[in-house]
């Protein structure tokens, strides 16, 4: 999952291979076992036909829409995001906390429905069986990871989230944080979460013309690849992402007037790509069941 800013080389999205994969996702085993029957005559070899096993989750495959369409991968990862697989087999809503810094509050919006976490809830609701989101946005403008760890863990005692998208990195690199810094914190926090049983998925700074060749702005960004490899975290490559919507789009209006923040639209294909990652992580626990059945 790791990578570098400078060449923008990413690895392929996992989104289609989880999908495939998880056709072959098993039911669960029954418990009682069947009625004895005779004996049936031997197959003869070749007439045994593997049966195609279904996936317990239902989705269609969230696609971007024309404007946030890109070529490289809009997630890292192949992670299976279990607790929230299981509360939709429970048929209960999945709570989601939606953590971060002035892109989760929304500040560049028109509104607070065009905000990403809402636009986040639709998506995910539109293609998912059965799917209801408990959004619980707890954006904090201008804080750092180091901050966030405390945030975190009364968040998670009040909500019980079942998932936690994080938003993270772009203060600690405005704040001239040391990246082997940052990346202990994001490591020691995400050790935390995991041993409560929360799923993640992180979201990496915004692409920013003038800090792209800025080595400490791009440093966080290359140091939250590393992290979320190493701990096997999802990560929406919202840096990326946006690189190859300035470059294929130059002059286009994906950030609001102070060429910082996010616009609508902007919002909008954050929102996606992190839609695209969390149904490619359901996916993955799906199979991942169907392969202990």
């Amino acid at each position: 999952m790791g990578r570098r800013v400078s060449s923008l080389g990413i690895l392929t999205a996992a989104f289609a291979v989880a999908s495939a994969a998880a056709v072959m996702a098993a039911d669960p085993v029954a418990t009682t076992a069947p009625a004895a029957a005779p004996l049936a005559a031997p197959v003869q070899p070749g007439a045994i036909q593997a049966q195609a096993r279904r996936p317990m989750v239902r989705t269609d495959n969230p696609r971007a829409s024309s404007e946030c369409k890109v070529k490289s991968p809009a997630y890292e990862g192949r992670a299976a995001l279990r607790a929230v697989r299981r509360a939709i087999l429970e048929k209960r809503p999945v709570r989601v906390v939606a953590l971060g810094s002035s892109s989760t509050v929304g500040v560049g919006a028109s509104s607070p429905l065009a905000s990403y976490p809402v636009r986040l809830e639709n998506d995910l609701e539109g293609v998912i069986d059965g799917l209801k989101v408990e959004m619980f946005t707890r954006g904090q403008s201008g804080e750092v990871a180091e901050g966030a760890a405390e945030r975190i863990k009364a968040q998670v005692a009040e909500i019980k989230p079942d998932l936690v998208v994080w938003q993270v990195g772009t203060n600690d690199a405005l704040a001239r944080i040391d990246a082997e810094d940052f990346g202990n914190q994001l490591r020691e926090t995400l050790t935390w979460l995991a041993s409560h049983k929360i799923d993640v998925v992180l979201i990496d700074p915004q692409y920013i013309e003038r800090l792209s060749q800025d080595p400490l702005y791009t440093g966080i960004v290359n140091e939250i690849a590393t992290v979320a490899s190493e701990m096997r975290v999802l990560l929406v490559n919202r840096y990326d992402a946006m690189a190859d919507l300035a470059r294929q789009h130059p002059g286009s209006t994906y950030l609001a007037n102070d060429r910082f923040h996010l616009n609508d639209l902007g919002y909008r294909c954050m929102a996606e790509y992190a839609a695209r990652a969390i149904v490619a992580g359901i996916l993955q626990a799906d199979t991942e069941n169907g392969a202990m059945h």
